[in-house]
């Protein structure tokens, strides 16, 4: 008897909801090439839109202190025309599809694992198996539905529908099945077991550098 696959649909609607309201956060960044002039529209995009939507995120004060102070360096290039447009369209992929940006509902799960019930050994695991996620981010090996998927049982779409949120008090039913969502992807990608210090800012001026820097042919 042939066993049929399982519908994929209520998961893949989910992602879907999700990523629309992220994408409110950025629609105008990726407008930015319905127009002949793009710079001016990036300042724009960057400074009205993605800058205030990362000062109400998740992220920790620190981490978003440092994100909009390399945002800010990168908008000086973009408003001196620093950059060329092969690096500005690179830019633009960088930022609509930058799971980073989100790493702040990851810190919640983490900080929510001891009230959860968690034993110290779940802890640590938890804590190894987000930085693997990290490094796979940095690496650009995770997009930004993968990481939703990791914690889709733990979020919803905020109040203003510009971003996602984790929602507390988390079960450790959630907490463990964002463990098990985020192993099988890092699993996929192969990312070693081992632990990345690197913090959320600093992940993201990693893809900042890399979407900068264009390699001649």
């Amino acid at each position: 008897m042939e066993l049929k696959e399982p519908s994929l649909a209520p998961a893949c609607l989910v992602i879907v909801i999700l990523s629309l309201a992220v994408f409110c956060s950025v629609c105008g960044i990726g407008s930015w090439f319905m127009f002949s002039d793009q710079y001016p529209l990036a300042v724009k995009s960057i400074n009205t839109q993605l800058i205030p939507w990362i000062e109400s995120s998740q992220l920790s004060g620190e981490d978003q202190e440092q994100i909009i102070a390399e945002l800010n360096t990168v908008l000086k290039k973009v408003e001196d025309r620093a950059i060329s447009s092969q690096q500005l369209t690179r830019l633009r992929n960088c930022l609509l599809d930058n799971p980073v940006l989100l790493w702040g509902c990851v810190d919640n799960i983490i900080a929510a694992a001891p009230n959860a019930g968690l034993s110290e050994t779940e802890q640590e695991a938890l804590a190894r198996v987000s930085q693997r996620l990290l490094r796979a981010a940095a690496e650009r090996k995770l997009s930004r539905k993968d990481l939703e998927f990791t914690f889709q049982s733990s979020s919803r779409v905020r109040k203003d529908r510009q971003s996602v949120e984790v929602v507390g008090p988390l079960t450790a039913e959630q907490i463990r099945e964002y463990m098990k969502r985020a192993e099988q992807i890092v699993d996929r990608h192969e990312i070693p077991n081992e632990p990345y210090e690197q913090t959320p800012a600093e992940a993201f001026h990693v893809l900042i550098d890399a979407a900068l820097t264009v390699q001649s042919q």
